[in-house]
């Protein structure tokens, strides 16, 4: 009882303190604040992020207390969270010999030496800190660890996280920050056990199954993954991530009639959710149920007329059913609301092919490998075009050349540039695509086999056998 009071005795106290500043800033009046009600009004917008207003506490505390050390320690920390760690230094370094036993004291100026590039000043500074501290010596090492966080040092991070979750397997502060490290680190089976781990301490918080749920999705553990969003959702139904995700993860699976189940919760939750709509419209289409996609893309459309996905869900569904000229009209709207998005423009290329407007699909295709060079499909349609449409067998080889630079690894440029080389009577470069190919998808030979000649067929049999038992092997 008598520490509930006195936990409501200090919140009050806080808060009256940030009242009477805040109070004072308003009249631009004068009142007089001690050091330790200073120390917690400047900590409180610290927290915050509030910068400007704390700066303008630390100046007011130190004209009443110009020798205080604490708040010049605050003045420091304001210095380097507002990214000035050079003059949070400085200031640390005046008050330092009255800090020699304070682990807050050295674990900030470490945190400066680090975000200026001194490692091994940083290292000291931080072992200080942990000597110096008495009680919570996990969590001064967890600082160590965010301190490194923030300037993306991620061994080191885990480093110190380790050491904190050593000395206290509890703290779920640091499994957190471990099973986040590890997701950034693309260490997901790590990731997943401090996740689970922190369960184990938590089981009913939605957003760490939730974040579960899309580790085992990055793993292709769907399974599991839908698992992990049908915990989160039944703690919290109206987790919208959770709801989205699950959807997601369904479509993936080509589950699109269970994912419009999902999306559909995630629109009794928020009617207006634009992306639910679309979503549900993309479902449709995949299931070849056009006049509920393009229902759904309207619906959308209502709501949001500038909402590009859904105009381009409109122009895919029109195209599906070979309407062209209809989805044309919807692939330039989804184009001019996002110029810069391959995929509209993708789409774009190959309705004006379907139309004979073969200038401005050439036209739509650059536009997409200048926006995204490793669009293998688009580089092939252009040279495609140069060839079939253009009889123009040298320009193909130029364009798909230039393709090869940014995709030297891609089969499928190989075989075609191959196929184009031997054609255009280059047989040694056409031989060498050709084996580049099949070391990389060795079946593909298959599709682009009857593309070549049967005099220089004959000239790759050997090849082909040679990679086919090497394939077996």
């Amino acid at each position: 009882m008598q520490e509930s009071f006195e936990h409501f005795y200090e919140e009050d106290s806080l808060y009256h303190a940030i009242n009477r500043f805040e109070d004072m800033i308003k009249s631009n009046s004068t009142c007089y604040f001690d050091v330790c009600e200073f120390e917690v009004i400047i900590d409180y917008y610290l927290d915050q992020h509030n910068f400007k207003v704390a700066e303008e506490a630390v100046c007011v505390g130190l004209n009443q207390h110009p020798a205080s050390a604490e708040i010049k320690f605050r003045l420091a920390q304001l210095h380097i969270q507002s990214g000035k760690p050079s003059k949070g230094l400085q200031l640390l370094r005046d008050i330092e010999s009255f800090e020699t036993t304070n682990s807050d004291f050295f674990l900030l100026k470490g945190s400066a030496l680090n975000l200026l590039g001194k490692k091994d000043e940083a290292t000291h500074a931080f072992d200080l800190a942990i000597a110096c501290a008495v009680e919570s010596k996990d969590d001064v090492i967890f600082n160590i660890a965010y301190s490194y966080i923030n300037t993306r040092r991620y061994k080191l991070a885990l480093k110190y996280l380790k050491l904190a979750h050593e000395i206290n397997p509890y703290n779920i502060s640091v499994i957190h920050e471990m099973a986040l490290v590890y997701e950034r680190v693309d260490d997901l089976n790590s990731s997943s056990i401090f996740y689970q781990k922190y369960l184990d301490i938590d089981p009913y918080n939605d957003n760490i199954w939730l974040c579960l749920g899309m580790v085992y999705s990055n793993l292709g553990n769907t399974e599991k993954a839908l698992e992990a969003y049908d915990f989160a959702i039944a703690i919290h139904p109206d987790n919208i991530s959770a709801l989205f995700s699950k959807a997601n993860t369904l479509v993936t699976i080509g589950e699109n009639k269970e994912a419009i189940k999902v999306y559909l919760e995630v629109i009794d939750e928020e009617p207006d959710n634009v992306q639910a709509y679309t979503y549900i419209g993309e479902c449709y289409e995949k299931l070849t149920l056009y006049k509920r996609s393009i229902y759904y893309f309207n619906r959308a459309l209502q709501m949001d007329p500038h909402y590009g996905d859904a105009w381009y869900g409109l122009g895919i569904s029109y195209y599906e059913q070979g309407n062209h000229a209809e989805s044309l009209k919807y692939f330039k709207k989804a184009k001019n609301i996002d110029p810069e998005n391959p995929d509209f423009w993708f789409m774009l290329g190959e309705a004006y092919r379907k139309l004979q407007m073969l200038e401005k699909s050439a036209e739509s295709f650059n536009r997409v490998v200048e926006l995204d060079p490793n669009d293998h499909e688009a580089w092939l349609n252009r040279a495609d075009l140069s060839y079939t449409d253009n009889n123009d067998l040298k320009g193909a080889i130029r364009i798909l050349s230039k393709a090869f630079e940014f995709n030297p690894e891609n089969s499928a440029i190989n075989y075609r540039l191959a196929v184009y080389f031997i054609i255009n009577n280059q047989s040694r470069l056409g031989y060498q695509h050709f084996e580049k190919a099949l070391s990389l998808d060795f079946i593909e030979h298959l599709d682009y086999i009857k593309d070549i000649p049967s005099k220089s067929v004959k000239s790759l049999t050997a090849l082909i056998n040679r990679y086919r038992n090497n394939s077996r092997k």
